[in-house]
């Protein structure tokens, strides 16, 4: 199972997130559930570099344990958060579509 979990402020703002695990849903290099959550992943980073250069985000990969977290340095700012929130609602939608025994979203 990949778990999700989003981190939040005490304003309830996104600051980050941990994506873990393996959806095993089918065979590797042929899993959907895997790739949809790379994707969300690696895209929300990505745009966070490309888009908002002035956020200091700290990003720490573990490959052996399948792991990638991302915190922001700083307090979100309004487009951030935008960014955040499309990652937590894609994976929510992920969630929803194929069940929690393959992806579950928590919160902190």
């Amino acid at each position: 199972m990949i778990e999700v979990l989003i981190s939040r402020d005490k304003a309830g703002d996104i600051t980050g997130f941990k994506v873990e695990g393996h959806a095993l849903f089918a065979k590797a290099g042929n899993d959907i559930i895997c790739a949809a959550v790379s994707m969300l992943t690696i895209n929300t980073l990505n745009a966070i570099e490309q888009f908002l250069p002035e956020e200091r985000i700290i990003v720490d990969i573990d490959r052996e344990k399948g792991s990638i977290s991302a915190k922001l340095k700083d307090k979100p700012t309004e487009r951030s958060e935008l960014l955040l929130r499309t990652f937590h609602l894609g994976m929510v939608s992920t969630e929803e579509q194929y069940g929690r025994q393959y992806v579950k979203v928590t919160e902190a």
